[in-house]
């Protein structure tokens, strides 16, 4: 179990508030240049940088602290050592600070481990920021960055780059969990079958270069286990064409791969992959089975050079060292189908990220930012005498000779303009980046709804298929914003199929096809998909709504922007929560308890989900997954935990929440305007079109049968005068709910009973066009 941190000292500028941020976000905020600081015995640091220890890994005792703002947190007893590979030999060395060395299970913000470049080769201290920014906004899963101002026994250090570490830290927060096995690739991990010597690799846990693996095992390390590599590569080198174009889905992430891939020509990175077999992670999801390639490793980019190439104008689709064998890259631009979507994200991410509009203010904010701290950075030129203080400035903006042939700025020009030049732009087939489902019961009748990402230059049509006998035929998907769909145009298609009672668990595959025909398929087959039922039962506590990427909608009691879940008492009678617990693991049900505090009837409480659980009572101990996860309510009965409410979210949109439609409703719809600590009442204000109906609607109560109250929802396909009236089984009324004039849109209203006895009675829905009547039952 982790471990709460310890903070032991503050300095004299340290307010309270510094510790409520939220969690690691606070410590990757670029808006501003932190300081940190390492205090450490004078002989300690000797030994990390005498050059006979530049490839020890041994950590020494340290004092870490962190000031953002004039707040200081301090740490005692953290590990530290250098890290990196060429950068050991340099003036400018990189260092590492791991917060669990001493004290087992400690975290600091979220972090085990901090990982402090020193960017030696890029007189910019720039270049590799950026790169992560643009794997961040081409939802790439890439680690989190910024600049710090670092000093060791109060000496000025110089300007470092504070780079997330890739571990299981990072997989939790990228991934839905960190079961699977990571590898760390590094030279001269050409992922092919032989060697260096050109010996076949017969066990790729024993095989070594240099006296390490090129492919090294980070997680699981007890078990070894190298067969899912092993077979991965077994497949990229030896399966014939048609079964590689057919089957390399289920072995990795395609599409994110040709993201990464276009990228890194985008960027010019050779110190990677393609070109220097070397500096990227493999993570073997348990999710799906599949391997995604993690990005590692970006100071030689944009423009730095060791090889007399120049990466402003190299070939897009001959990027990699054309002598040597590369399966992964060669093999996937081999086949045309995935060489026109190479060729789709390479002008995506032209278009909206890598161009100058979007990059040159982005890089002159964060001159402005570090440009002091850079110019007093005297290790800075240690490993190149031949830069001065003055070429931090020119760098930006030309060439510096030797190993910087570009100035960063005309490197981006350059390369823009020589990549548009070279893309050879071909109809596409369909590109479904994700999918997720979930599967709605009200009373036995289950719905599933199905959601989609998909792009394509030319599409036509997106649907959806079950692997159920009796429907046969697909169901249709749409980005109109209409429904359960959250934004119109948004390349997120949503649909549902009412599928009775069926009992058992479903598989579906979304397909895609465009105007000329050209058809994909998600999972390839078999459907692999497993929908999954939310225990979606009238319940007295529900989860009510929830944000998985909250920027600017809410903040907490800092000042900060943490995701959050909202719970909802279903009751008119108030809720103790001693015994609830809140998780996003099913598996794992008592993952965070609720303090011991109530929820009034019908009213609202939120959790903020920032895995910082110091910062406060309701601050729980994990983040939500904007790609979605599960979410569960749970109350411990003895020794067991019973399922109060659970769900399945999908892929979420920042600053959008996934609400119930209507509090306590069964039904979920994305809301732009949402409605933290709030009823769900009505989804849409006035000139909101997002939502609106083809026709007048009215919906079924949730929940029904219901005691005392239930929500009644209507959707107008104009503005118009509603009037929402109660009769009992004799056709007496007994309740007019509202009379008055309603926007066009979708509403829900909540009725309460307390007043009636038991029976069947009817709400009856009347506008200028429009009649309609349904029956529901309250049990006392």
């Amino acid at each position: 179990m982790k471990q709460l941190l310890t903070i032991v000292s503050f300095s004299i500028l340290c307010s309270t508030a510094a510790l409520s941020q939220s969690g690691s976000k606070w410590l990757f905020d670029d808006s501003t240049l932190p300081e940190v600081r390492i205090t450490i015995a004078p002989n300690y640091l000797d030994e990390i940088l005498d050059d006979e220890n530049q490839q020890s890994d041994h950590e020494f005792l340290a004092t870490f602290s962190f000031t953002k703002n004039e707040e200081t947190e301090t740490v005692d007893s953290v590990g530290f050592r250098l890290r990196g590979n060429t950068s050991r030999a340099s003036e400018k060395k990189s260092f590492k600070v791991s917060f669990d060395t001493f004290i087992d299970g400690r975290e600091y913000r979220g972090l085990d481990k901090m990982n402090l470049n020193g960017e030696h080769n890029d007189p910019t201290v720039m270049r590799a920021k950026l790169s992560w920014d643009i794997f961040e906004k081409m939802d790439v899963k890439a680690p989190r960055s910024n600049h710090v101002a670092f000093y060791i026994n109060d000496v000025f250090y110089g300007l470092y780059l504070n780079v997330e570490h890739i571990d299981n830290e990072f997989l939790k927060k990228e991934f839905d969990g960190d079961s699977g096995n990571l590898y760390k690739c590094l030279y001269p991990a050409d992922l092919g079958t032989r060697d260096l010597d050109n010996n076949l690799i017969a066990d790729f846990s024993k095989h070594e270069e240099f006296g390490r693996r090129p492919y090294d095992l980070k997680t699981n390390e007890a078990e070894n286990d190298y067969s899912g590599l092993a077979s991965f590569i077994e497949f990229l080198n030896n399966s014939k064409d048609q079964d590689f174009e057919e089957q390399v889905h289920e072995y990795m992430d395609v599409d994110a791969t040709l993201r990464w891939m276009a990228i890194d020509v985008l960027t010019g990175n050779w110190d990677n992959y393609s070109f220097n077999k070397n500096n990227f992670y493999l993570y073997h999801s348990p999710d799906d089975g599949r391997f995604v390639v993690i990005p590692y490793d970006y100071d030689n980019t944009l423009g730095v050079d060791f090889f007399g190439i120049d990466w402003g104008v190299r070939n897009i689709y001959n990027w990699g060292n054309q002598h040597e064998t590369r399966p992964l890259t060669n093999r996937l631009l081999g086949i045309q189908k995935f060489k026109d979507w190479f060729s789709y994200y390479l002008n995506e991410t032209i278009e909206t990220v890598f161009n100058e509009d979007s990059l040159l203010p982005e890089i002159d904010r964060m001159k402005a930012m570090i440009q002091t701290s850079a110019e007093a950075d005297t290790f800075r030129t240690k490993d190149w005498p031949a830069l001065d203080f003055e070429d931090y400035d020119k760098s930006f903006t030309q060439a510096l000779g030797g190993h910087v042939p570009y100035g960063l700025k005309p490197f981006i020009t350059q390369r823009t303009n020589s990549a548009l030049n070279q893309l050879q732009l071909n109809n596409i087939y369909p590109i479904i980046h994700t999918s997720s489902s979930k599967l709605l019961n009200d009373n036995g009748d289950k719905t599933i709804v199905v959601e989609a990402t998909v792009k394509d230059d030319d599409l036509n049509v997106v649907s959806a298929k079950l692997d159920i006998l009796e429907i046969l035929n697909p169901f249709e998907l749409n980005d109109d914003g209409n429904g359960a769909d959250r934004i119109a145009g948004d390349g997120i298609y949503t649909g549902s199929k009412e599928i009775g009672s069926y009992p058992d668990d479903i598989n579906f595959f979304v397909l895609a096809q465009d105007q000329q025909g050209k058809t994909s398929r998600y999972p390839q087959n078999p459907a692999k998909k497993i929908v999954q039922e939310n225990s979606d039962v009238p319940s007295d506590l529900l989860i009510n709504e929830l944000m998985a990427s909250n920027s600017s909608t809410i903040q907490d009691e800092s000042g900060s922007f943490p995701d959050w879940v909202e719970v909802f008492n279903n009751t008119p009678d108030e809720i103790s929560l001693s015994g609830y617990f809140l998780t996003d693991d099913l598996a794992n049900p008592g993952k965070w308890a609720f303090p011991d505090t109530t929820i009034p009837g019908e009213g609202f409480l939120i959790v903020w989900a920032d895995d910082d659980e110091k910062e406060g009572p309701m601050h729980a101990s994990f983040n939500l997954n904007k790609s979605g996860e599960d979410l569960g309510l749970y109350k411990k009965n003895g020794n067991n935990f019973e399922a109060v409410n659970t769900l399945t979210f999908g892929e979420q949109t920042t600053d959008v929440s996934y609400a119930r439609d209507g509090d306590g409703v069964s039904s979920f719809v994305f809301r732009k305007e949402p409605t933290p600590g709030a009823t769900n009442g009505i989804i849409l204000s006035a000139g909101d079109n997002s939502e609106i109906p083809e026709n007048v609607t009215l919906y079924q109560n949730y929940p029904n049968p219901f005691n005392p109250s239930t929500t009644i929802s209507f959707g107008l396909d104009k503005q118009d005068k509603v009037t929402l009236e109660i009769f009992n089984i004799t056709g007496q009324l007994v309740e007019t709910i509202t009379s008055e004039v309603f926007s066009a849109g979708k509403h829900s209203l909540k009725f309460r009973a307390d007043n009636l006895s038991s029976g069947v009675y009817f709400y009856r829905l009347k506008t200028s066009v429009s009649t309609q009547t349904k029956k529901f039952t309250l049990i006392k």
